[in-house]
């Protein structure tokens, strides 16, 4: 196991069924590998728009995270958001399901969901991240098949203002770190793909370097949602 520490984030490099046992957070927010076979689609591009992105070998998602190590991520933290809900079909009932809509076309999926034991309703964020057109990170390129944007992460961040601190298991290019960092918050995250840690671990140095950008929310009362 390899650990970087930076700043306020510690990242490690190694299998999450062997870290994250020892980790706690307020809250953690989880995008385990879905096992839809991106590992297949790796050097593919969905849209005539630009060539394809090689991102080099891996088989991370060939399978999809057991039942077990995704209850395991959602024990390691006071609360948790869990990305790819609907592909990994053994989530607990819920109220507040969070969904990101894409604002897309073509042949990728219209949405993303997330479970989560927060108390509260169904919440929306739109976010266009199709390709090159994107809401944010425009002049940034992509460096991870299944990114997700760190704007998406803040938001989730945002559904629990009173965290302190942040876990990220299955990590890929630390998203959520690059949000919590951005908060001032403390973070922790999990990855075993060397050259996805190596691509987290920049990131994450460059959040770091960049400083606290936004003010640290300050929790408030939330009424309890019946769902939608």
């Amino acid at each position: 196991m390899r650990v970087e520490t930076i700043g306020d984030a510690t990242l490690y490099l190694g299998e999450v069924e062997f870290i994250l046992p020892g980790l706690m957070a307020d809250l953690v927010i989880a995008d385990p590998p879905y096992g839809i076979g991106e590992s297949g689609k790796k050097n593919a591009s969905r849209q005539k728009l630009a060539a394809p992105r090689d991102y080099g070998d891996f088989t991370w998602d060939e399978h999809p995270a057991s039942p077990a190590e995704i209850q395991v991520a959602i024990d390691s933290g006071k609360h948790a958001i869990v990305w790819g809900a609907n592909h990994l079909g053994s989530m607990n009932a819920a109220t507040k399901w969070l969904v990101w809509d894409k604002l897309n076309s073509g042949d990728f999926a219209d949405c993303e969901i997330a479970w989560s034991n927060l108390p509260g309703a169904v919440r929306i964020f739109r976010h266009m991240w199709n390709g090159m057109l994107r809401d944010s990170e425009r002049d940034t390129p992509r460096v991870h098949p299944t990114q997700k944007p760190i704007a998406l992460m803040a938001w989730c961040l945002d559904q629990m203002p009173s965290a302190k601190t942040i876990g990220e298991p299955w990590m890929g290019s630390a998203p959520a770190g690059c949000a919590a960092l951005a908060r001032g918050l403390t973070y922790w995250g999990i990855e075993k793909d060397p050259r996805n840690f190596d691509i987290a671990c920049r990131r994450i140095e460059q959040a770091a370097n960049q400083g606290q950008l936004f003010a640290p929310m300050v929790a408030t009362a939330e009424q309890m949602g019946l769902g939608v």
